[in-house]
């Protein structure tokens, strides 16, 4: 505050001063349009009325730092939490906060070897993150506006880029001398195949494709997902409208007009490699809801047949058979699939409901974790071996005794293209055949070509480490428009975030995958759907799917062969076919 005026001339001087600030602002005139617009207007709360006015005139809110911190997630795994802070009306306030889930990509299935190392660069990753937000990317984001979500999403990414960029400069060099060693083993291990002996009355050969190696990411990067989260948070926040309603207008360029809720894709029982029992080829049995039958009520369904198949199995075996593993899933002792769709089965109908009519069945397969590389075939079960081709005969064999499966995660590896495409062909008009791992993350997907010569009918994107908004919203409409329907998909290590709910709304994905429904991060999404649908309900902006339409998918033609003397003289060069490697998490 100025000093007061000593004299007279002091004074008239201030006068002039004030007047003409508040001019060259427009305040006289706002005052006396406001004040005259009240009295005809009379609100109730004048001074509420005066600052909703005046509040429209106030400058952006901008950025001006960011807090970030070590938490823990629902494995007591070590997580990231993020908050935005923005210049408000000359005040700084903290507008948006997010925690965001930690990745687990070795299973229990794995080595404990390979599982601790990924426990340790977790914490390291954590701790490097924490480090990135609260120096690096504060300032790159300071004095930009939350809302502009694609710059928002290109500055933090810068900051990592620069790291990686740095990271593969002194990595070069050693590429080179390994590549030289590399050589010269492959040049010794040649002349020796040379002279060994032929294989006698075997066969061709099976050749197996190796898994991708998993991809190498640079420590701290799972900070970009955090605060892309938190910018979007905060974005919805300043403009006052539904977080779903904002990640439509990222995506789409405006809001829409009508919103769908996901169906609900809930775990009820677990199995798989880690799992007790022998069955290997079914990571997890999940029900989903008929396409048109409202949230509230499928939410009741879905609790009372996990309670029906949880009192069965305290009664057979007692309480502990009803505890669940990190996901909220119930795991069994299970030799076949045909026991836990059985067992699904009969609860839907023991509630006078109709499997195949008013609850479906999705399979998450996850091929990878039961590939045997030694012997190039898939182990379905302890002992029980079946080859790449049988492979399609089998899956198609179980859809054709239960019809009540609508979706298939994973069932066979991408390697496998040709089998995985014979077995689009014989199952796709049945069901959805969906890919999670089979696929790249978003912010590596984006930038793909989608081929001919693999195909799927849903996708399932999770939103964790480098994956940000734009990146998920990017990918959601690419893999629309190659007929692909969107699963959006809780991780192992999840928070008790609601983002992921809104994401799914605002993304339009016809599925949420969120695990079981017997742990509180899992229902919070639930929860979250619930209070989207009452609101969506009350706007009269709420949207019904249609029926569940299966796109059907054939292998592509055989390339035509030009017969010889034929055509133009001038030779057309096949384009190269690469192979498009699993998706990395």
């Amino acid at each position: 505050m100025a000093p007061p005026a000593t004299s007279a001339k002091e004074l008239y001087d201030l006068k002039q001063k004030a007047a003409l600030y508040y001019q060259n602002n427009g305040v006289p005139k706002k005052m006396e349009q406001i004040i005259n617009d009240m009295f005809y207007d009379n609100p109730s709360d004048v001074y509420g009325h005066l600052s909703n006015y005046f509040e429209k005139f106030a400058l952006t809110p901008v950025m001006t730092k960011l807090r970030g911190r070590e938490v823990l997630d629902s494995k007591a795994q070590p997580t990231l939490q993020a908050e935005v802070y923005c210049l408000i009306k000359n005040r700084e306030q903290c507008i948006g906060t997010a925690t965001v889930s930690s990745q687990n990509y070795y299973q229990d299935s794995h080595k404990p070897e390979e599982r601790d190392e990924e426990d340790r660069q977790r914490v390291q990753f954590v701790k490097q993150a924490v480090t990135y937000i609260n120096e690096n990317m504060t300032g790159v984001l300071k004095g930009l506006d939350p809302t502009d979500q694609k710059e928002v999403d290109a500055r933090i990414f810068g900051v990592i880029n620069k790291y990686i960029l740095e990271e593969e400069a002194l990595l070069a060099k050693e590429r080179e001398a390994q590549e030289m060693e590399e050589a010269q083993v492959e040049e010794t291990e040649s002349q020796k195949k040379s002279k060994s002996p032929k294989g006698k009355g075997k066969g061709a050969a099976v050749v197996v494709l190796p898994e991708e190696p998993r991809e190498t990411l640079q420590s701290g990067c799972n900070a970009l997902s955090v605060v892309s989260q938190v910018a979007c948070i905060t974005g919805a926040e300043l403009r006052k409208i539904p977080l779903y309603e904002h990640i439509s207008t990222i995506m789409n360029g405006k809001a829409a007009s009508e919103y769908h809720i996901p169906l609900p894709v809930v775990t009820i029982l677990a199995s798989g490699k880690a799992a007790p029992g022998k069955l290997n080829c079914v990571k997890e049995f999940m029900v989903v809801p008929r396409h048109d039958m409202p949230l509230h009520e499928s939410v009741k369904h879905i609790s009372n047949i996990y309670k029906n198949i949880g009192k069965t199995l305290m009664q057979k075996s007692g309480v502990t058979a009803r505890y669940v593993n990190e996901i909220g899933a119930m795991t069994l002792t299970m030799d076949k699939p045909e026991q836990g769709l059985d067992m699904i089965q009969d609860a839907i109908n023991h509630l006078e409901l109709k499997a195949g009519e008013d609850f479906h069945l999705i399979l998450n397969c996850a091929a990878q974790e039961w590939f045997d590389y030694e012997k190039g075939k898939y182990e379905v079960a302890a002992g029980v071996m079946k080859g790449l081709d049988d492979m399609v005969d089998f899956w198609s064999d179980l859809l054709q005794r239960y019809p009540s499966i609508i979706g298939l995660i994973d069932p066979i590896r991408k390697q496998e293209k040709e089998q995985w495409m014979n077995l689009c062909d014989a199952v796709s008009e049945k069901c959805y055949i969906i890919g999670d791992y089979v696929w790249h993350r978003p912010g590596l997907l984006k930038d793909e070509e989608l081929e001919d010569s693999f195909k799927t009918s849903g996708v399932v994107f999770r939103y964790e480490n480098m994956n940000q908004v734009s990146d998920v919203t990017l990918c959601s409409q690419k893999m629309k428009d190659a007929a692909n329907q969107i699963m959006v998909s809780a991780c192992q290590g999840e928070s008790p975030d609601t983002f992921l709910a809104d994401l799914a709304v605002g993304v339009d994905a016809m599925f949420i995958k969120i695990g079981g429904s017997a742990r509180g991060e899992r229902v919070a999404k639930l929860n979250r759907l619930l209070q989207i649908e009452d609101t969506l309900k009350e706007q009269c902006n709420l949207a019904k799917w249609t029926e569940h339409v299966f796109p059907k998918i054939s292998p592509p033609p055989p390339p035509e062969e030009e017969q010889e003397g034929e055509g133009s003289t001038d030779q057309i060069e096949p384009i190269e076919k690469k192979d498009s490697p699993i998706k990395k998490k």
